[in-house]
């Protein structure tokens, strides 16, 4: 029986062996893996905190602009009401140029420039 405990004892320790050598192998992977990650890491630390700066500076300005914007778009609004204003008042003008009463005031300026002008003809000849 010893020979057996022997034998059992030999094959428990070729498997101890066995898992120590592959746990070793794997934690020696892993302390390579974590030293790789931990480069990347730093790396991508150092390429990405000046974008993320850019980044908020952008964002900064943008929101300073839509600001600037907002305000104004409320002068922009005051502008368009008054251009409407200006165009009703042209439009009113021209209509009251195109109606019968201008006409009629064209038509009687015209008449009294005629005889204003006939007048000083007349003066003129008869001394």
């Amino acid at each position: 029986m010893t020979v057996q405990i022997d034998i059992f004892v030999l094959i428990i320790l070729i498997v101890a062996i066995v898992l120590a050598v592959f746990l070793l192998q794997m934690m020696w992977q892993m302390k390579k893996t974590a030293q790789k990650t931990d480069v990347f890491i730093n790396d991508l630390r150092t390429e990405l905190m000046p974008s993320l700066r850019d980044f908020r500076e952008i964002m900064e300005r943008l929101n300073r602009a839509s600001v600037k914007i907002e305000k104004g778009s409320g002068n922009a609004e005051n502008l368009f009401k008054s251009l409407d204003e200006i165009i009703a008042t042209v439009r009113h003008f021209s209509y009251f140029l195109r109606s019968e009463n201008c006409h009629l005031a064209a038509n009687a300026a015209t008449l009294i420039l005629g005889i204003k002008a006939a007048s000083k003809v007349f003066s003129q000849k008869n001394p």
